[in-house]
């Protein structure tokens, strides 16, 4: 229906910076009023931060239909008030643009101020971002593996595959880029043409898309690639030829300066670059990140010769990587230390403020002198600005904690004068008039979303010239790419001059997937539910009983892990190898949710591990998953259940491998061989986890370790044969 992404653009009138939130709308159907809104309010929270405007772009006919539903008022105000806050519109304007096969027009513009238009926008711009926003987003450019390369059918080698079949996943996509490559061409081009050559199959849906959009029946020939590409020749009738992907251009210009095609019709659709090319370039890489420029630069490495357009990233069986000393977070021990016992809440319970969705967290009170006090005062003295008069803090009581200290620590610092502290929830433009200097506050942060908001409120309150220091007492972010992408967003302004950014603690747990192992376990209780099985080998009554003892066990464990087969909780003895000695002989106090925190952060660590052979990180060569050696090396019932909770599907996926499938068979086996004891503690959390798919062996070596522990826990309804058949239904 839709196909929206965010662009950043610059007003041509103002010459000043606008975020822009662009939707295109496919055409070939109608859209309701109900649908349009719905579109759009899901556009608007794909943005971090709220655009200054939005711009919605269809064909003739649709913007028509679109702008009538726009003028329901209800909807409208209703919509327009989600981009108000604390009486400001940060929403400014809405750009309607009807895209005909002559370019784009421009229908209708809804401004939110008395005074008119503000912007005016070079729309042909944004539209070009949004192909940005494609390669981006559906792995368009595949890497090589450290230590390898990519030889191409053109004899070119470096470190880039480009898949340009992989631009669009989606029919407003499609619609999208078909649009796009009739803008690139001139109207003599345009006019009449008779034919067009591709040099793939894999691209003929975006010229037809192309081809429809201007009403022209050209035929459409492939020539192959490189395999042919010397054999074709000019035709007397008007042609255009659509290049898929190039890193260095050598076929356009092949085409231009041996074959004598005119420029004005070759286009490339993914290049390395656009300058010094044949033709034209829709999307140029070193345009999207300048880091690829680098990756044709070539040493001495393992060649990967590239046959056709397919790659895959199981070309080569997964790489195993074992969880070890490499792997521990660097700030996981001062962390637990901090937090303690008493900071964790339990797992999957809400509580602010929240650092993880699954792990919530409350820092301890600030006591003068501690660590973490010391820390404060000496970032107060060295780092922050001593023109700093206003301190605002995220609305939590722990963070109102960490404002009030950091308060009289600057008071100090400064030799007295009062500190105004203030919630961000009640800062406007009138209470920040007289700042001379803000700190902002949070005593926990996640991926920053807060932070943001407080730094986009302070951008419309105040002048960007105004010193800003933002302070994190302890950041748990996804990963270390999320954490540089928040200090970037928030150092970074209309000035030479960056604000002050300072985090005691920085901790990547890892990433948090809508669909986690928690979602999947509720999912499958759901199942277990109303599921109806029937098993040669196992009497009905015990197929029913165990079943809704599935049921039961899924449910008691929603906000932890299933229990042992006894129905006690699962738990952690002495010598885990992440914790050191920060619980030492206390640990039977340690809470679950530490345990978890300590295991999803390592696994974090090893995704962003620097040393190749110990990075859990797939590229398009090469999948990754965890060593069957890492449940044995962990072998705690906890901490097995941990991995399984704290992976990711893929990393847990050994169908592709049969000898990592076989290991793990093994082990399964003797798991489910010895439930009733402290080896097969975490019978169920296997179990549950071949039942959801996240978890996967060879069907051979799957259907065999079902069977088997089938056939060893039968004789009673239980839950762990509850769980075993739901697997089995698969």
């Amino acid at each position: 229906m839709s196909f929206f992404y965010n662009a950043k653009s610059v007003c041509q009138r103002t010459n000043l910076g606008i975020d822009v939130s662009c939707i295109f709308f496919d055409d070939r159907r109608e859209i309701s009023s109900v649908e349009f809104f719905s579109e759009l309010e899901t556009a608007l929270k794909s943005n971090d931060t709220m655009p200054d405007c939005m711009v919605f772009v269809a064909g003739q006919n649709l913007i028509s239909a679109l702008k009538v539903h726009w003028d329901s008022p209800t909807q409208q105000d209703t919509f327009v008030t989600r981009g108000i806050r604390n009486q400001i519109h940060y929403i400014k304007e809405f750009h309607f643009y009807s895209w005909e096969a002559t370019g784009l027009v421009e229908h209708h513009i809804h401004s939110t101020s008395q005074g008119g238009s503000r912007f005016t926008l070079n729309v042909g711009e944004i539209l070009s971002q949004g192909l940005k926003s494609l390669v981006e987003r559906n792995d368009v450019v595949q890497v090589a593996p450290a230590g390898h390369v990519f030889r191409h059918p053109s004899g070119t080698v470096n470190k880039l595959f480009i898949q340009a079949r992989e631009l669009a996943k989606s029919e407003p996509q499609l619609c999208f880029i078909g649009r796009l490559i009739v803008a690139q061409l001139e109207n003599s081009v345009k006019d009449e043409l008779c034919i067009v050559f591709i040099d793939t199959m894999s691209i003929y849906h975006y010229v037809h898309e192309a081809l429809s959009f201007i009403g022209s029946s050209a035929r459409i020939h492939s020539f192959h690639s490189y395999d042919d590409v010397k054999k074709i020749t000019p035709p007397t009738e008007p042609y255009l030829v659509v290049i898929s992907a190039s890193t260095s251009g050598g076929m356009a210009r092949q085409l231009h300066k041996n074959q004598r095609f005119d420029p004005r019709r070759l286009v490339t659709l993914v290049d390395m670059s656009s300058q010094g090319r044949s033709g034209s370039v829709l999307v140029a890489l070193d345009k999207i990140d300048s880091q690829f420029r680098t990756l044709t630069e070539t040493g001495v490495e393992t060649e990967i010769e590239l046959v056709g357009e397919h790659f895959s990233s199981k070309a080569k069986p997964p790489r195993a990587v074992t969880l070890g000393i490499p792997h521990t977070p660097k700030h996981l021990k001062a962390a637990l230390k901090f937090f303690d016992v008493a900071g964790f809440s339990a797992l999957n319970v809400p509580k602010q403020p929240s650092g993880t969705r699954v792990i919530s967290l409350t820092p301890p009170l600030i006591q003068d002198g501690d660590v973490f006090d010391r820390w404060l005062r000496d970032e107060i003295r060295w780092s922050v600005s001593s023109s700093i008069d206003f301190i605002v803090h995220t609305n939590d009581d722990c963070s109102l904690a960490l404002a009030n200290r950091a308060s009289v620590l600057l008071a100090e610092a400064r030799g007295g004068g009062s500190i105004a502290v203030l919630s961000s929830a009640l800062i406007n433009h009138d209470v920040l008039a007289l700042a001379k200097g803000i700190l902002v506050v949070t005593a926990l942060a996640g991926d920053g979303g807060q932070l943001r908001e407080i730094s986009r409120d302070l951008r419309e309150y105040v002048d960007p010239l105004l010193p800003r220091h933002f302070l994190v007492g302890t950041g748990l972010p996804q990963s270390e790419e999320a954490w540089d992408r928040l200090k970037q967003f928030l150092e970074r302004n209309t000035s030479h001059r960056r604000y002050g950014f300072s985090a005691r603690l920085v901790l990547p747990t890892g990433p948090e997937s809508s669909d986690d192992a928690w979602r999947a376990m509720h999912r499958l209780a759901e199942k277990a539910d109303i599921t109806e099985l029937e098993h040669v080998s196992v009497a009905a009554s015990i197929v029913t009983d165990s079943l809704q003892a599935a049921t039961g066990a899924l449910h008691a464990g929603a906000n932890g892990y299933l229990a042992k087969f006894d129905g006690s909780a699962l738990r952690l003895s002495e010598g885990f190898l992440f914790f050191d000695d920060v619980f030492k002989d206390r640990i039977q106090e340690v809470p679950e949710a530490a345990i978890f925190l300590a295991m999803s952060s390592a696994m974090q660590a090893a995704r962003e591990c620097k040393i190749p052979g110990n990075q859990l990180k797939p590229t398009g060569y090469e999948s990754v998953v965890i060593s069957p050696e890492c449940f044995l090396r962990f072998n705690d019932s906890i901490l097995q259940a941990c991995l399984l909770r704290a992976s990711l599907p893929s990393e847990l996926d050994y169908s592709a491998s049969p000898h990592l499938s076989k290991l793990m068979k093994e082990f399964l086996i003797k798991v489910f061989d010895r439930y009733s004891h402290s080896y097969g503690a975490a019978a169920s959390e296997f179990a549950a986890a071949l039942a959801t798919g996240r978890l996967k062996l060879k069907k051979s070596d799957q259907d065999e370790v079902l069977s088997k522990a089938i056939d060893h826990v039968k004789a009673a309804p239980s839950a762990l044969l509850g769980l075993l058949l739901l697997a089995n239904d698969l």
